[in-house]
């Protein structure tokens, strides 16, 4: 993605382009002055007002223009694309790829070639178990994965609950079959996991019917490796329909409940179901260890 930087406030131009710059290499940008010509496959992010580029220009460049707004021009560029100019260098760029996926138009995508791995329990509470699946994945297999969570409540700790309609732009790209960057709907963290921007709490995935459940899940197993659809207890029917059609499904077995994981699939497919019980000691890291192995097919060599 290519960002001219028409930006009047030097100081911040010079810091921004450093954040990005160490945050994402494959990014080009360029400086624009208001002498020179924009160039016609860049994105422009801008702290000018649309007052000062005139009307002629604004309606020109709008579709692939980002306004930086503060407090108190906010309300002046609410019809055009914008974003608060102090946010943090990760959301700055999902906007501004969210604009240079629309700007652009990127229609249809492949069929889907990743690894899909349902995770279930009889409790809620083990998030933190997708999470070292996730990490065990990444240490012995590589590629990007994403936790996507189905259950009613996302335990994530970041919180995008003020960007109210990052998820109904998201669903809007995949209904229509657009491509999107992976940057401008999930962040990645330090151990190299993916998760969407969704808001802390309620869970608006947990809501979505099952033919756009699953369009969700096709959509995203087109940008990450392996995508690790987050379960938990939430047995709702859209869920289970999903059972059927994962590559593998992993049952945390904590004896909590009484949940039979057979009973959730038919019988022939009842291979793909491997059960681990969480332990505190080294049984659940070996049993993890040689599941991802198995479904990867990794062998150890000696």
């Amino acid at each position: 993605m290519r960002i001219g930087l028409l930006i009047k406030d030097v100081e911040y131009r010079k810091a921004l382009a450093e954040r990005i710059s160490d945050y994402d290499s494959d990014i080009l940008l360029d400086v624009i002055s208001d002498s020179e010509p924009i160039e016609k496959d860049a994105l422009i992010l801008t702290d000018a007002k649309p007052a000062e580029l005139g009307d002629d220009l604004t309606v020109r460049i709008k579709d692939r223009t980002v306004f930086l707004v503060t407090g108190d021009n906010h309300h002046s560029i609410c019809n055009l694309h914008h974003v608060f100019k102090y946010t943090g260098v990760s959301r700055l760029l999902a906007e501004l790829s969210d604009v240079h996926s629309l700007w652009q138009g990127m229609k249809s995508f492949k069929t889907a070639s990743s690894r899909l791995i349902a995770c279930c329990s009889d409790s809620d509470a083990f998030s933190c178990r997708c999470s070292a699946l996730a990490s065990q994945i990444i240490y012995t297999q590589g590629g990007s994965v994403l936790i996507l969570p189905l259950g009613y409540i996302n335990d994530d700790t970041a919180d995008y609950g003020r960007d109210i309609n990052r998820f109904a732009r998201l669903m809007y790209m995949v209904k229509s079959g657009r491509n999107i960057d992976a940057l401008s709907i999930s962040y990645t963290d330090s151990y190299g996991i993916s998760r969407l921007m969704l808001p802390k709490g309620r869970n608006p995935v947990a809501y979505l019917g099952g033919e756009d459940l699953e369009s969700l899940i096709l959509y995203m197993s087109n940008i990450f490796d392996t995508v690790i659809l987050d379960i938990a207890g939430c047995y709702r029917e859209e869920n289970l329909r999903v059972l059927k059609k994962v590559d593998n499904l992993l049952f945390f077995e904590t004896g909590k409940r009484r949940i039979n994981p057979a009973g959730l699939l038919d019988e022939e497919d009842q291979e793909r179901l491997r059960i681990i019980k969480p332990d505190e000691g080294s049984d659940e890291v070996f049993a993890m260890d040689e599941y991802v192995k198995e479904i990867y097919g990794i062998r150890d060599v000696r």
